[in-house]
């Protein structure tokens, strides 16, 4: 997952979604964060973090919910072996 920063908005949504996973810096753009370090290369692979499994629901909400569009989600594992949201599974 990355962010691109030329698209982000600065309105922190992600950051309501998941703070473990987006911050915002001083210049008021996102950034993805892993095991607590901020990912702050734009642009760069430097900047693609890995997602915990328990943090993936959220990622996805932020992502829908960005204004910019600038959130990008990569998968790589069988799209068979993720689990069903939970309004998906009540359905």
């Amino acid at each position: 997952m990355w962010i691109d920063q030329d698209l982000c908005t600065g309105d922190g949504l992600c950051l309501d979604h998941c703070p473990d996973v987006f911050v915002q810096l001083e210049d008021g753009i996102a950034y993805v964060a892993e095991a607590g370090q901020v990912l702050n290369d734009p642009g760069g692979s430097g900047s693609v973090a890995g997602v915990q499994a328990r943090h993936i629901v959220d990622v996805i909400h932020a992502a829908e919910q960005c204004p910019g569009e600038c959130i990008f989600i990569e998968v790589d594992v069988p799209f068979a072996d993720i689990e069903p949201l939970d309004d998906e599974a009540a359905a």
